[in-house]
């Protein structure tokens, strides 16, 4: 009927043959729908990738073009903002590449949280124990299922606030809760003696 106005079209697929110049005009486009195309899509340019990763973390990471893109250019990361990578690791199986770029030139805005991100592996953890950034540090000694000799270096740890979080721990071994308890630090001593009493 005249004046009746009819469904909202759907959004167009885009083509497959899209040039880069287009998809990245259309990286900004008002539609999600058509944004998350452009993540996905094969000839989107990787600086454009990273503009959309902060919405689209998934799609951008399985954008079937991104392993060529990557060996093209094996710093392609480096272009990619902050917010990006904030994103990616809000994702439980944020990938090793991604984590093996920010160990290497992360600011420690984007290490504390990697300290704590659950898919870390053991050889990036012992490289993080030794951060120049206590936050990053104490990030580690708070982390679950730590080895025994990386709880006793963190313990002697020269910052406090890293001594602080391993005595916060809810278990230590004996001899690294006896030598917090001597801490220093009053707070240390306070939280290691409340925490991991002695005799206990």
């Amino acid at each position: 009927m005249a004046g009746e106005t009819g469904p909202a079209p759907a959004p167009a697929v885009l083509n497959p043959r899209a040039p880069a110049p287009e998809l990245a005009a259309l990286a900004d486009h008002p539609d999600a729908t058509v944004r998350a195309q452009v993540a996905r899509h094969p000839n989107t340019p990787a600086a454009v990738l990273g503009i959309l990763a902060p919405e689209f973390p998934h799609v951008v990471l399985a954008n079937p073009a991104l392993p060529l893109l990557r060996l093209a250019d094996p710093h392609l990361l480096r272009a990619w903002p902050d917010g990006a990578f904030h994103a990616l690791l809000r994702l439980p199986d944020v990938p090793a590449w991604v984590r093996t770029h920010l160990i290497r030139q992360g600011r420690t805005e984007l290490l504390i949280p990697l300290a704590q991100h659950p898919a870390l592996q053991q050889p990036e953890v012992l490289i993080l124990a030794r951060h120049a950034a206590w936050l990053v540090r104490a990030r580690i000694a708070a982390r679950p299922d730590l080895p025994p000799d990386l709880l006793a270096a963190l313990a002697a740890d020269p910052d406090y606030g890293v001594r602080l979080a391993v005595a916060s721990r809810p278990s230590l071994p004996a001899g690294v809760a006896a030598l917090l308890r001597q801490d220093t630090s009053r707070f240390v001593r306070q939280v290691a003696e409340q925490a991991h009493p002695a005799g206990h």
